[in-house]
């Protein structure tokens, strides 16, 4: 992919091997002639949209899609998962030292938001300021940030950290103006100022209108005008320009998508893990044999095949609780590649490597070695208690088939369900981390680094992090040692190290991958498929036209 600006920011692992020298490469973009200003793309992302800043709580990764269009950011996500320099606003980021941790960060001259105000080192030190107080899991890096010194009129930031952060190049994206108001309301949306490849024109509850910012000069936008919005009902002209990401895939979706002969389409993973997570001090799953024996009855091929079909595109039995199937270091099923996995095993109890896989067999020994007995295909404690428990649902849609198809499964198992749906993903896992259900079933969220879904077992619990209720000196050490590791190869290593003792101790039992569906019209040239949603809105100022239409 062409990245939107000129710079861009790798760092080569082999020359940090040697010392402290950090390289970067250049890239130029390709040239595109500017577009007609009504020219139209309508954007179809997974909503609610809302009008957050990437700071705030219920920012979600539409939230962070949107933004990257219109604030400048010191790096953006490629549809891979990698990051790379967006080269607006935010000319250059290097890292220049380990020993202590620096990181310089360039601002172009001349720079100005919506409102006339300038952009300088002054945006940057108040970004970091007001970042670094919040009880947020995205302010950890700042936070490791002991001082910002401006230079060079306020061109130059000088960031030194306190202790490592590899993924210093997570921090300073969606940067707001400075005194700009925080929150979620449209109002306050609508008041903070732009500065990127486009900016607001309108907004409405499901219907944001971006337009061209003529300022932008990276590299000249095929479209005039973005319609953002959050329904997905394809388009029936094939004048129309029209691109979407979406969770939902179902069959119908697929029926509706090959059904149509200009819509073109890819079905491939994305950075969304279905999961059940335990409470840590429930009288059940407080115990490792309940934890055991809930995660070895369940087939989980099985529930692949009901939603997606029993042949599927790519989706197959999780393998990481940290990694999701299309990242690079997903230790199982080849990257975005189908997995050649058994539906369940028929393994004794006695054999080993049981952690991953589903063994009712095992289920059935564990409970048995607990004391508990089955009558009329219920388990019974010793003291005849029906063995019973109450599970948290995420909001999605997928949530609640996933819930249903897994209390099945339990139900037919001997094991009693009942189910609470609560309003939000990080609810449903903040309900088992506080032990108000024995067990929750919700969409975690990766990044493009471990770290994030990582948080959940290390640092301070912030209800953003996904909090697990578990702290341990071993997964504290892991977590420590991965995050100061500027080496990808070798911090990976450590990353799947502390993924094993997470899925091991069976205190969270990954179930899938989420798919993702992307549809774009053929008149829209360079669409590709995402991990994430930012990913893939970050790639449409690259987006090219394929033939001559009436489009308006």
């Amino acid at each position: 992919m062409v990245p939107r600006g000129s710079l861009v920011r790798w760092l080569a692992a082999g020359v940090l091997a040697a010392g402290t020298l950090v390289a970067f490469s250049s890239s130029q973009p390709s040239s595109a002639g500017v577009s007609p200003p009504l020219r139209t793309l309508t954007l179809s992302l997974p909503g609610p949209l809302n009008g957050c800043t990437v700071l705030d709580k219920a920012a979600t990764p539409t939230t962070n899609a949107l933004l990257d269009l219109i604030r400048p950011s010191a790096f953006l996500t490629s549809p891979s998962g990698n990051l790379y320099g967006e080269g607006g606003p935010i000319a250059s980021a290097e890292l220049v030292s380990l020993k202590p941790e620096t990181v310089v960060y360039t601002i172009a001259p001349g720079q100005h938001w919506s409102n006339g105000d300038a952009f300088d080192g002054v945006d940057l030190v108040a970004w970091w300021l007001k970042a670094k107080a919040l009880a947020s899991v995205q302010s950890d890096g700042y936070r490791l940030i002991k001082s910002m010194t401006e230079t060079n009129s306020g061109l130059s930031v000088t960031a030194t950290f306190s202790s490592p952060f590899a993924e210093w190049n997570l921090l300073f994206r969606d940067v707001e103006d400075v005194g700009t108001p925080s929150g979620c309301s449209w109002a306050d949306f609508l008041r903070r100022p732009s500065l990127g490849p486009y900016k607001v024109a309108s907004v409405a509850p499901h219907r944001i209108v971006l337009v061209s910012n003529p300022q932008w000069s990276s590299l000249p936008n095929r479209y005039g005008r973005i319609i953002v919005t959050d329904t997905t009902t394809l388009p029936t002209s094939p004048s129309s320009y029209y691109a979407s990401y979406s969770l939902q895939v179902s069959r119908s979706a697929l029926q509706a998508a090959s059904s149509r002969p200009t819509i073109l389409s890819h079905i491939g993973t994305s950075s969304n893990i279905e999961e059940l997570t335990f409470a840590p001090s429930r009288p059940l799953t407080r115990r490792l044999t309940m934890r055991e024996a809930l995660s070895w009855s369940l087939d989980r091929q099985a529930l692949i095949n009901r939603i997606f079909g029993s042949v599927t595109f790519s989706t197959s039995i999780a393998q990481s609780a940290l990694y999701s199937q299309g990242q690079s270091q997903y230790p199982g099923g080849g990257g975005s590649g189908p997995s050649a996995q058994s539906t369940t095993t028929t393994l004794s109890p006695g054999s080993t490597n049981t952690e991953l896989i589903d063994c009712p067999v095992c289920a059935t020994h564990v409970l048995r070695s607990d004391g508990y007995h089955k009558s009329a295909g219920r388990w019974l404690s010793l003291a005849g208690t029906p063995l019973t428990i109450t599970v948290a649902v995420g909001p999605s849609n997928l949530d609640r088939v996933v819930a249903q198809l897994l209390a099945a499964q339990w139900r037919a198992f001997g094991v009693g369900v009942n189910m609470l749906k609560v309003s939000s993903d990080i609810a449903a896992a903040t309900d088992a981390a506080t032990n108000r259900v024995d067990l929750a079933i919700f969409t975690r969220p990766t990044m493009t680094t471990p770290w994030f879904s990582a948080r959940s077992w290390s640092g301070p619990a912030y209800p953003d992090s996904y909090p697990s209720g578990i702290r341990t000196a071993t997964i504290n050490h892991l977590f420590a040692s991965g995050l100061a590791n500027f080496n990808p190869v070798s911090a990976s290593s450590t990353w799947l190290e502390l993924d094993q003792a997470v899925m091991t101790t069976y205190r969270v039992r990954p179930l899938f991958t989420a798919p993702s569906l992307v549809e774009w019209s053929n008149s829209v040239g360079g669409v590709y498929g995402s991990l994430s949603v930012p990913g893939f809105a970050d790639e449409v100022t690259s987006w090219g036209i394929t033939q001559t239409t009436n489009a308006g």
